[in-house]
């Protein structure tokens, strides 16, 4: 009976020792697959968000180029305010330079 017992034991403790064995590379398994995910989320994450900084830069150059056609044409129409301005001026500078020739 004593041998059946340690045998028993033996078995035990075998069984045991194959059960954490076993666990053990549970646990890799799982630790390897969280990491594989965990890379998986941080790339789509960073995509995501070189995408969203795409849009954002390419919404940011669309209103420059709206503003600045925007200040182009304010800028267009008060120099032709100021020529228009200029030339009805100028004859009147023509009459005053006569005058002053001819006066002298």
């Amino acid at each position: 009976m004593a041998l059946e017992s340690i045998a028993a034991v033996e078995a035990a403790e075998a069984a045991a020792a194959r059960r954490k064995a076993e666990a053990a590379q549970q646990v890799k398994e799982l630790a390897s697959r969280a990491e594989r995910q965990g890379k998986e989320a941080l790339d789509a994450a960073r995509k995501r968000a070189a995408d969203k900084l795409l849009q954002v830069e390419r919404e940011a150059d669309g209103r420059i180029a709206e503003g600045d056609k925007r200040v182009r044409r304010e800028a267009e129409t008060e120099m032709e305010m100021l020529r228009a301005r200029a030339e009805g001026r100028l004859d009147e500078a023509a009459e005053m330079i006569m005058e002053r020739i001819v006066n002298g």
